[in-house]
């Protein structure tokens, strides 16, 4: 979810660098890298979790966690945060000294093409210029996803609950069949890849009620995957989500060095092969980010789980302020690169502050992390302070 405020930073919503800058074009190149990974690894984990919650609580408070903890958040942004969006880019146009009508207010989220030039179609989608005619959901549109997508494990382990009882048996799924899905799930998100845009690196975004079917499916594989691998272990009694991590130095670096470099460069000249790359590049990096943070974040610390909780209510209202720094950056005329860490470093702290000062302990913080307390942050801080991490 942080990174959300860099790869929202580093795309000119309100022009503040221009096509053919170089420092322009690092920053495309790091909104790709970026884009390429963030949202499939969120539904890994947002699957994983959704199992976690099934397994540990029952279908039914499974269910009314991920509405409360999901689906009421998304109706609230949707009536407070995106009226604040188109809000902030105006705001944006304005302090840029542009013309606020240039601004592209009914797509506004949606990015930018391979030039870097702000026209509405910020994923390349084939399904952009039919959502302008629609209610679009904004940055929100992974939440809207992960409802659908809870809707579809509900049902799924609702009709294999009721074949098990008529059946009177514990178990209807065999292992080697989940097994099975597990091994086909990441080459399987070719297909879907490969029905999207090849204009940039990584997978286009739907931001309509109806969700593009290609994009859908896209990230389905990503959120089954993560559903069906809480329960499963490695030969050796490792924990599966363990398991796929467990290289992740060099997936790292095959992904950063190899896959990433190669799939833009074939991204024009050989689509189908680069979408395959940029798929392999999703799900090496997100393997190795879930072993490089279960190496080093796997212990309890304070301070990084109220971050976690934080990134939530960060990310939703992330983007009114990033269009107005962008606007500042803009007016002032500074270069590029210095802009982009100029306003990460101006937005971070601002909701950093105001997550502290207006939500953590209020109705908002419960909605978004459930309920937290000053005399209970106190408790856990003190015992994080006097516990010893494990190496």
């Amino acid at each position: 979810m942080l990174l959300g405020i860099a790869l929202h930073a580093a795309l000119p919503f309100v022009p503040y660098w221009a096509d053919g800058d170089p420092g322009g074009g690092l920053l495309f190149g790091l909104f790709e890298f970026i884009h390429g990974f963030r949202m499939p690894l969120f539904f890994v984990l947002s699957g994983y979790f959704t199992t976690m919650l099934w397994r540990s609580r029952g279908l039914r408070e499974m269910i009314d966690h991920r509405l409360r903890r999901v689906g009421l958040p998304f109706l609230a942004s949707v009536a407070v945060v995106l009226p604040l969006l188109l809000l902030g880019v105006i705001a944006g146009y304005v302090l840029s000294g542009e013309d606020p009508r240039l601004a592209d207010v009914g797509g506004v989220y949606e990015d930018v093409d391979a030039a870097g030039v702000v026209d509405g179609d910020s994923s390349g989608s084939e399904a952009s210029d039919d959502e302008d005619a629609e209610f679009g959901v904004g940055h929100l549109w992974f939440l809207w996803f992960l409802i659908w997508m809870v809707a579809g494990f509900a049902a799924v382990v609702g009709a294999v609950a009721r074949f098990a009882r008529r059946r009177e048996r514990d178990r209807v799924v065999p292992h080697r069949l989940v097994t099975l899905c597990l091994i086909l799930l990441p080459p399987l998100a070719v297909v879907p890849a490969t029905m999207m845009s090849a204009e940039i690196f990584g997978p286009d975004t739907s931001e309509a009620i109806v969700p593009d079917v290609a994009v859908f499916a896209y990230y389905a594989c990503f959120f089954a995957f993560g559903a069906l691998v809480h329960d499963r272990h490695s030969g050796t009694g490792e924990p599966l989500i363990d398991a796929v991590g467990r290289w992740w130095p060099a997936q790292l670096v095959i992904g950063s060095a190899v896959l990433f470099p190669v799939g833009l460069a074939l991204l024009g000249e050989r689509p189908s092969v680069s979408a395959a790359l940029q798929v392999a590049f999703a799900w090496m990096i997100s393997f190795g980010l879930l072993g490089m943070f279960r190496r080093f974040l796997s212990d309890d610390r304070f301070h990084v789980r109220w971050l976690s909780d934080a990134s939530y209510w960060m990310y939703l209202m992330h983007l009114p302020l990033v269009f107005v720094f962008q606007g500042i950056v803009a007016a002032l005329g500074v270069p590029p690169l210095l802009g982009f860490v100029s306003i990460c470093a101006a937005v971070t702290p601002l909701l950093l502050i105001s997550y502290r000062s207006w939500v953590r302990y209020t109705f908002v913080g419960t909605m978004l992390n459930g309920h937290r307390s000053r005399d209970e942050d106190t408790v856990r801080r003190s015992n994080a302070a006097t516990s010893t991490p494990s190496t």
